[in-house]
């Protein structure tokens, strides 16, 4: 396996080479051999880290933008994204039949490796590295999450992934409005099939419901 260049030097190699093994790769019973539960760990550390600094990075921004902003971040795409720029597809190591089907080029797998990574540094050397190691990532991303949220229309990206699925069409249900007219806040919550999904908040109807497609993308991948 080839190891990848991340700028962080591991005290223990074995978690670097669990993070790199796809579920296909397993060698052994159980999510121990492979980099599941180091995923899991990765995505609250990630959760953690960009609510750190995206509450430091944009002050004056409201916990509605705020959850859009960390969402553009946290999606699959973005992940993936970081995974590419690393080369994890060159690292990370799959199954024969997986490989035969280039699953380690897939967006899901190379999102999952990264956020595993990411769980291993934490697991290596604590928050603050595996904090500094988000913050190398993702470069200038975080200062523009604002931009970036705006342009990331996620009440679009979860209806494509809906209808990947062969699932029906989400409705966005306005559960209150509070406040003067000059400076109301809405609440809207996303329906699957009569089940809530998602719920976000914003000082306009449109701001709210992006905020809740974000959250119900959160949850769904």
């Amino acid at each position: 396996m080839k190891s990848p260049a991340l700028g962080h030097t591991f005290k223990n190699p074995e978690l670097l080479s669990r993070a790199l093994t796809h579920p296909s790769a397993r060698t052994s019973p159980g999510t121990a051999g492979d980099n599941q539960q180091l995923e899991f760990l990765g995505d609250a550390i990630l959760q953690a880290a960009l609510s750190d600094l995206l509450m430091a990075t944009h002050p004056a921004s409201s916990e509605g933008e705020l959850t859009a902003m960390r969402a553009s971040l946290a999606n699959r795409h973005s992940l993936a994204d970081l995974g590419r720029e690393l080369k994890l597809d060159q690292s990370l190591r799959v199954g024969t039949d997986a490989a035969r089907e280039e699953i380690h080029q897939s967006s899901g797998a190379l999102a999952d490796a990264w956020e595993a990574v990411l769980g291993a540094i934490f697991l290596d050397a604590g928050y603050d590295s595996a904090k500094a190691w988000v913050v190398r990532s993702y470069g200038d991303r975080i200062t523009q999450a604002k931009k970036l949220a705006e342009q990331a229309n996620p009440k679009g990206q979860l209806q494509e992934l809906l209808q990947s699925r062969n699932q029906p069409v989400p409705v966005y249900d306005l559960v209150e409005s509070v406040g003067p007219d000059h400076e109301k806040v809405f609440t809207i919550r996303v329906l699957l099939a009569d089940k809530e999904i998602g719920r976000g908040t914003g000082r306009s109807r449109k701001s709210a419901e992006s905020t809740a497609a974000s959250n119900a993308l959160l949850k769904l991948t």
